[in-house]
């Protein structure tokens, strides 16, 4: 249930994230692995997205389907197109067949799919699925995670990437927790969204963070690492009306190959986040 839940949640945010109307291809899982959701998971989501009206299509014949599963078209006289009496019946099974076809499917939010998205990103934390601000994973989930990743076939690179503020405490300690609150949440969106759809975010105790990122080559991990920290450098936070000071993260990254692939990676992308403290701050140091 949990996965599902989950599943659903980066599948509507995915399609929100955007604001415009989205062209998925259902072609072999390789839309729903770029926004996270399982493999199989897809088509049975999506039939059930759409009768419960989270989104819309614009395909004429899904859309028909579709008010056939609702209930707003009745009997069995179909209306002109090329319905075979099996698909008109099972709206559902053909919805599922249609979306998993080798073509692209343009899709839209609608504002229950948007109000779907806080009442999951709610239920989540409560299950401690996303950490308290809804916006990364809890770090709990990162091992397992890192643990199919680094049993995948060796020719897909596996990346750790450690990130943690730097001089965060000074924030609460001066401003105090809600103003320390609005940096934190603005820090870890940045770190989400530097990520995009190359990697999974999770977050530890405090200010502490990491990435796993799967199937990039090490150099587009560390762009993808300095874009996380130009963002953390260029935020503007301010906390009732007053602006609060700037903050830098520290990033540390570590690849395999030429790392072994075991969890030494996660070991080794540590210790880099630390020689970057170490080196001046507001840094990326990789191994």
């Amino acid at each position: 249930m949990d996965d599902i839940r989950y599943s659903e949640f980066l599948f509507l945010q995915a399609v929100a994230k955007r604001k415009i109307d989205l062209f998925i291809s259902c072609d072999g899982g390789t839309q729903a692995k770029s926004i996270g959701i399982k493999h199989g998971m897809y088509s049975e989501m999506a039939a059930t997205l759409l009768e419960d009206f989270y989104i819309q299509f614009t395909d004429s014949s899904i859309q028909l389907f579709v008010a056939r599963l609702r209930g707003e078209l009745y009997g069995d006289r179909k209306p002109p197109g090329n319905f075979h009496d099996y698909e008109w019946n099972n709206p559902r099974s053909t919805i599922q067949s249609i979306l998993t076809m080798n073509s692209l499917r343009q899709i839209a939010i609608t504002y229950r799919g948007l109000r779907r998205i806080e009442e999951l990103r709610d239920l989540l934390k409560a299950d401690r699925i996303l950490e308290d601000f809804g916006v990364l994973l809890s770090i709990r989930y990162f091992r397992r995670d890192f643990q199919d990743a680094i049993q995948r076939d060796t020719s897909v690179p596996v990346s750790v990437l450690y990130a943690d503020m730097d001089d965060f405490g000074k924030i609460n300690k001066q401003y105090g927790q809600a103003a320390g609150d609005v940096v934190m949440k603005s820090y870890l969106e940045a770190v989400r969204d530097g990520l995009g759809s190359f990697g999974t975010g999770y977050r530890g105790v405090g200010d502490e963070t990491c990435a796993l990122i799967v199937g990039q080559d090490h150099q587009r991990v560390l762009e993808i690492a300095e874009k996380i920290r130009k963002a953390v450098e260029t935020m503007e936070c301010a906390y009732n009306g007053t602006p609060l000071p700037k903050v830098t993260t520290s990033i540390g990254v570590a690849t395999t190959p030429s790392l072994p692939r075991t969890m030494e990676v996660e070991t080794v992308a540590q210790d880099r986040q630390r020689q970057a403290k170490r080196d001046g701050k507001n840094r990326v140091v990789a191994a």
